[in-house]
């Protein structure tokens, strides 16, 4: 009965202290940085850069709204290259063909992420009307 009682203890013990334990490697993803604190998190810290493009749309109302939409698609663009980079893609081809011809040919992609921490550098005009994020 004693035996019962302390085996009990023990294994509410250690369940508890697997709760409380912090263990790095248990951590879901995308931590969060710390500046101020010099850690192994800190450490492990990678940079990616990428140029996302965006277009003045033509059925813009004003040239601001224009720049604007430009420089939000630019962003969205950098976005997404970032993601691709980080996860990877999911491409999804699919191919229809009879009678020695292609009937239908379709490849979609998808990617998808939570992003933290991710820091526009800067946003240029270019020619054209193109607008870069840096």
């Amino acid at each position: 009965m004693n035996k019962r009682l302390v085996l009990s203890v023990c294994l509410i013990a250690l369940s508890l202290w697997g709760c409380t334990h912090n263990n790095s490697s248990t951590e879901g993803p995308g931590g969060v940085l710390d500046s101020s604190v010099q850690s192994t998190v800190n450490q492990k810290v990678v940079t990616f850069q990428v140029t996302g493009k965006g277009i003045e749309p033509e059925n813009a109302l004003t040239k601001g709204e224009a720049i604007l939409m430009a420089e939000r698609a630019a962003v969205a663009d950098g976005y997404r290259q970032l993601v691709e980079k980080v996860r990877g893609v999911y491409v999804d081809a699919y191919m229809k063909a009879g009678r020695g011809s292609v009937n239908q040919d379709t490849i979609q992609v998808h990617t998808q992420s939570w992003l933290r921490g991710t820091e526009v550098m800067d946003i240029t005009q270019g020619e054209y009307g193109i607008t870069l994020p840096g």
